[in-house]
């Protein structure tokens, strides 16, 4: 029987035991023939509070583990029992507030509750673990009221646990709430204590409050009037403690004093003005620390670190005179704060008995960042701000990452996006957008500038060989640069000096996704917008609610609709996509209906080139090739730009089942690519994500899995199988995004959940013709009417005219 969910069992049997408390690392060893019964046996010391940690029956006895007075202690179940009682002992505390019931210990660690005629109810069990489970017990107590529906029945106290019994007169049932109160400072020793489950009691001599806590917020609410608690006006703090976790804190304002929650560097009115510089022994935090709420100044001077109860620095004020008194400079040892591995430490300040509120720098508190390091050997103390300001210190053992070239170009890449530098870059985009355009220059884009895929390589392509009086260049990012290389297609490198200067010029963009917001349209470019899928989940302002991280409903659609206004064409594959990117978009312009440029290659391949790109991907000949392409999903995320994902079917048993005939190609979305590592199942899984055009895949592939991925609509065109493997359907469909079509009547292939059920569609499917279902015939008339290998002419004749 575990109470504490700080226990770790290492070893047990019938002679000994071993465990650890978490977070400790030291391993506590009990010789069980070595305890004596009727006494108590020290085994070790720690700083906890008092508590049972676990019970356990070792054949001839029910032997005791628990920590009391700071000590480790184990005894039998006899002298538990007689453990000393007191406020903080093992003893629990009863009292009865109806006479229509009664409470008596039962066991151990159990109470069990009876009515006045002595007939049992319940029993509580582990009343003293740390997560007591609430409870509801069926009892009519024979009572009735019609002006209130709930009865406080009885409290339970267990040191810092409060369990209250509430009888619901309605319906005729016992209900508990647990609430775990810790007293974290009393300076003013005042008496605290929970008299309800919404009622926090607070009174010294004959000042008393009685106050309804679930109410109180981080503005807070004054609880006695400025002339009460008259003996301690000149104290700023006057206790703190937490209920259920959540810190609550009474100190003097100017007109009383106040309970108020959350956030106590507000409640001190904490400003900080510090920098930090380190030296060979110390770091120093310097500056300005200023504490201005009432009675707060100069009462934060200490420094602490997490998992210490003791200061590690003391706010230094040389000078005292009234002008000065609020600068100063923390000087923290080297040696106190480096730390063998690579955990960050956080730093707070608070006063001579506990930390308060999280240290801040003075910086722009937006963003994470590297306030200052300093290199040792073999590894680099980082001080480092989070994104809300708060400081934090500890170790990384990897010292190349902080060479000053590297710290050079982190520095600016973050200026690249700073607020003001981009609205710099917009100002200068404008200016040169005025300029005399190059009547023929065509600038190329595809996903965000990393790929050399999709329509717009399909378009640079056909204007290469047969408009080749026009000067062509792709816009691309740093990290796409050794691809474009190899391909030998001219290029700028986004956001450069020779990119500024020629893509506000340039008379033509060719794009498939959004631009940067901050990016204009000069007046007389044309805007190709080839889009990069027929659409089956919902797009723009089609999307009920938006779940991506760094944005929000509203603020996604309208950013969706201003960039829908900067093109000049749209290209749409079908009519069916016509009619939606007219409404999602908020499109008013121009709609070339064409197909997709992209999929021409699909309808006029020869078995040559497919041979050709299997060699090139070191796929055998005589293997078949499987395609796992699925889509991201919005609310799986890490933060903002960083999105995760994970197979839902098992590597390993893929293989046992298909690995002799098939390999499979795991094309990840490109949001989602740089989360996967398939070493371990070389040779048969291959990570295609990186290659840089789909269209390569889908030719060599014989069979297509995806989810909501709109590349079936494109796979269709070679009339090959394709499975959807929903294991997520009713919430992708119901809550993220929901579908445009009744993808369970019009998809061309089966939808499964299951691993199980998605090996028996493969087994089923891997050797079909999937030209003689006339689901899929239905569905290709339907959407791919126009991929005849002809769209990249339509598409270049209609924005050339």
């Amino acid at each position: 029987m575990v109470l504490s969910n700080e226990i770790q069992i290492i070893t047990e049997n019938e002679y000994a035991i071993e465990f650890s408390l978490f977070p400790e690392e030291t391993v506590f060893q009990v010789g069980l023939e070595d305890l004596v019964i009727g006494e108590t046996s020290v085994i070790g010391s720690i700083i906890k509070e008092d508590q049972v940690l676990f019970l356990k029956d070792f054949s001839t006895e029910s032997y005791t583990f628990y920590i009391k007075n700071n000590r480790i202690l184990a005894g039998s179940l006899s002298h538990y029992l007689n453990f000393f009682p007191g406020a903080t002992s093992f003893a629990f505390e009863y009292e009865a507030y109806i006479k229509e019931i009664s409470l008596k210990q039962t066991n151990e660690t159990s109470v069990s509750l009876f009515t006045s005629a002595g007939q049992k109810l319940y029993t509580f069990n582990d009343i003293a673990a740390y997560e007591s489970p609430e409870h509801r017990i069926p009892v009519d107590l024979a009572m009735t009221s019609v002006e209130f529906r709930y009865l406080l029945a009885g409290k339970i106290t267990y040191g810092q646990f409060n369990t209250f019994l509430i009888y619901d007169l309605f319906r005729k049932e016992m209900v508990t709430r647990n609430f775990r109160f810790k007293m974290l400072s009393n300076k003013a020793g005042l008496d605290i204590r929970l008299n309800g489950p919404e009622v926090l009691d607070v009174s010294c001599k004959e000042d008393r409050a009685a106050i309804d806590f679930m109410k109180i917020t981080g503005r807070g609410v004054k609880v006695f009037d400025f002339y009460q608690l008259e003996e301690h006006r000149e104290k700023h703090m006057l206790a703190s403690f937490s209920i259920n976790d959540l810190k609550y804190y009474i100190h003097n304002k100017q007109n009383g004093i106040y309970l108020t929650k959350g956030n106590a560097s507000k409640i001190s009115g904490y400003e900080s003005g510090l920098k930090a510089l380190f030296t060979s022994k110390y770091l120093y935090l310097y500056g300005r620390s200023t504490h201005y709420a009432y009675k707060a100044s100069n009462n934060y001077n200490n420094l602490y670190t997490d998992g210490r109860e003791e200061a590690i620095a003391t706010f230094k004020r040389p000078w005292k005179t009234n002008f000065f008194r609020r600068f100063g400079f923390f000087k923290i040892p080297v040696s106190v704060i480096a730390a063998a591995d690579e955990q960050q430490l956080a730093l707070y300040i608070g006063d001579d008995t506990q930390p308060l509120h999280p240290l801040k720098l003075n910086m722009d508190h937006k963003k994470e960042k590297i306030v200052s390091l300093k290199k040792r050997k073999g590894d680099v103390l980082l001080l480092v701000s989070s994104k809300r300001g708060n400081v934090s210190i500890g170790t990384s053992l990897h010292p190349e990452e902080y060479t000053l070239q590297k710290r050079i170009y982190n520095w600016f890449h973050e200026l690249k996006n700073n607020k003001r530098v981009l609205q710099l870059f917009k100002i200068l985009f404008i200016l040169i957008g005025r300029l005399p355009k190059t009547q023929n220059m065509v600038i190329f884009e595809s996903f965000h500038a990393k790929q050399y895929s999709d329509s717009p390589r399909a378009i640079y392509e056909y204007m290469k060989e047969h408009h080749q009086n026009y000067r062509l260049l792709w816009s691309i990012d740093k990290s796409a640069e050794n691809m474009f290389r190899e391909f030998g297609v001219p290029y700028l490198r986004r956001f450069t000096i020779p990119w500024f200067f020629h893509f506000p010029r340039a008379k033509y963009w060719v794009n498939n996704v959004r631009l940067p917001a901050w990016m204009p349209k000069p007046k007389d470019t044309i805007y190709i917008q080839t889009w990069h899928g027929t659409p089956l989940k919902k797009l723009g302002v089609d999307i009920e609610e938006i779940h991506m991280p760094g944005t929000n409903t509203s603020a996604y659609k309208r950013n969706f609709v201003l960039e829908a206004q900067k093109w000049d064409y749209l290209v749409s594959p079908n009519p069916y996509s016509t009619e939606i990117f007219r409404r999602a978009f908020r499109y008013p312009g121009k709609i070339i209906e064409s197909g997709y440029p992209r999929n021409d290659v699909l309808s006029n391949h020869s078995e040559t080139l497919a041979s050709n790109l299997k060699k090139k991907l070191g796929i055998a000949e005589d293997k078949k090739v499987m395609l796992y392409a699925p889509t991201w999903r919005d609310n799986e995320f890490y933060e903002k730009g960083k999105y995760k994902f994970e197979f839902q079917f098992n590597l390993d048993n893929w293989k046992k089942e298909f690995g002799d005939e098939w390999v499979l190609l795991s094309r990840m979305h490109y949001l989602v690519a740089e989360n996967f590592d398939f070493s371990a199942h070389a040779g048969t899984v291959y990570d295609a994500s990186s290659y840089p055009d789909i269209r390569d895949l889908y030719l060599i592939s014989d069979l297509l899995i995806t989810d909501y991925s709109s590349v079936f609509f494109d796979f269709a065109v070679l009339n090959r199988p394709i499975i959807f493997f929903m294991y997520d359907f009713e919430l992708y469909r119901d809550q993220l995004r929901g579908f445009y079509i009744n993808i369970e009547e019009e998809a061309p292939g089966p939808i499964v959940e299951t691993e199980k059920e998605l090996f028996l569609a493969i087994n089923s499917l891997k050797d079909s013709n999937v030209q003689s279902d006339p689901k899929f015939s239905g569905f290709k008339g339907k959407f791919s009417s126009l991929e005849d290998g002809q769209a990249t002419e339509r598409v270049v004749k209609a924005f050339l005219e």
